[in-house]
């Protein structure tokens, strides 16, 4: 116990101070996290293992982590992203889903595995993006309220191609008996149709009824006890039925962000991921990040990875919004804007690893295609929002 105490108290200062370095940076707190992870795991200082004590808590960070993502999600500007983001996110999600097991083949000859990095390729993380587009004052271009719908709509998409990934990989390998074995992939599609029929009724409906609730209860104590306990709840059932805990955690959060007490709970739910949860998470990501079994191969990997993750994002997001009537420009600056991968990545090969699905072969470049593509989308987005740019790309 004395030792898991300041192994958590040694990740909580590392990691935010990595993620003020990260800040003075101009970068996301989370890569400084994941340093943080890497310096105080077995490659460098080796005075922190990933035993079963953080990763009990690095799984509660997840939960947290995507109760939060569901909690900051606006529902509202959700229905507004209309058709336009609609297609750009499908198109976005599916080109790097095939280049990504597509290019896996070059390495792997595991389906499952070739599958999984696809999914993880099919991530967006859209806050560097925000963060450039604001500094730019383009966020409400065509352009940006395109990329912000896209990558929210993406968000949604990836969680559940990441559950029926994940529930179809376990059921696979559960039985030899191919009969059996066919019922019980029909059973569990029939499982995540049901989940997912049920959480669009239960986003759409639930919050006026909770509404009606909690205008006899004041925001506090009981009201963030009774919220995580859901949060927990959803995400145990999600993981019952062989969906992936982190889509039902997401799906409480959009339920209470279209809530009366939305405000208070994601307040307070960020003090403790943010603060605590989280940082232990990202913290063990680095600490599981093998570097020393960087290789060759790994670098080939990685480096096939990364241009996948870019050509996927611009040709796949940008050609839809060529192909939807936008200009060349405004194509190339949505394309570009949705190449950032985060969070979502990373609990991704996480939950791969930790499911066996993938190998640290695949884990290890993640992480870095992770770190590669935050650094350069915001270059990326200020080249393609120059004015010197606009014009030659549209001439």
């Amino acid at each position: 116990m004395e030792k898991t105490l300041l192994d958590i108290a040694l990740i909580l200062m590392f990691t935010k101070i990595g993620g003020i370095i990260s800040r003075k940076l101009k970068m996301p707190e989370v890569l400084g996290a994941l340093v943080a992870g890497v310096i105080l795991g077995p490659v460098v200082l080796n005075i922190v293992q990933y035993d079963d004590n953080i990763k009990l808590l690095a799984n509660l960070g997840v939960i947290m982590l995507m109760f939060l993502a569901g909690l900051e999600t606006n529902i509202e500007e959700f229905k507004k992203a209309g058709f336009t983001s609609f297609v750009i996110a499908m198109v976005g999600v599916l080109v790097p889903l095939i280049l990504g097991i597509g290019s896996a083949y070059m390495f792997f000859n595991n389906a499952w595995e070739n599958v999984f990095v696809g999914v993880i390729l099919t991530a967006t993380s859209v806050s560097i993006s925000v963060e450039t587009l604001t500094e730019l004052g383009k966020l409400n271009t065509r352009s940006g309220i395109n990329i912000l719908g896209a990558a929210v709509i993406d968000d949604v998409l990836g969680l559940v191609l990441i559950s029926v990934v994940l529930a179809l990989a376990q059921t696979s390998g559960a039985n030899a008996d191919s009969g059996a074995q066919t019922l019980s992939l029909l059973l569990t599609i029939g499982k995540i149709l049901l989940f997912c029929i049920i959480s669009i009724a239960t986003i759409v409906y639930l919050p006026g009824y909770l509404n009606k609730f909690t205008k006899i209860m004041k925001p506090g104590r009981e009201l963030l006890t009774f919220s995580l306990a859901a949060a927990f709840i959803i995400a145990f059932i999600a993981e019952k039925i062989g969906i992936a805990g982190i889509t039902g955690a997401y799906i409480c959060g959009l339920v209470l962000s279209a809530t009366a007490h939305k405000v208070y709970i994601e307040k307070n739910v960020k003090a403790i991921s943010s603060g605590f949860l989280s940082l232990i998470f990202f913290a063990s990501v680095g600490i599981e990040a093998n570097l020393k079994g960087f290789n060759l191969e790994v670098l080939e990997i990685t480096l096939v990875m990364f241009v996948v993750a870019v050509i996927g994002k611009v040709v796949g997001c940008g050609g839809a919004a060529r192909l939807l009537k936008m200009s060349k420009s405004e194509s190339l600056q949505i394309g570009v804007g949705m190449v950032s991968r985060g969070e979502v990545a990373i609990i991704t090969a996480n939950i791969g690893l930790q499911k066996h699905i993938i190998s640290q072969e695949i884990f290890l470049p993640t992480i870095i295609v992770v770190i590669l593509t935050t650094v350069i989308t915001p270059v990326l987005l200020k080249i393609a929002f120059s004015h010197r740019n606009e014009k030659a790309v549209d001439a």
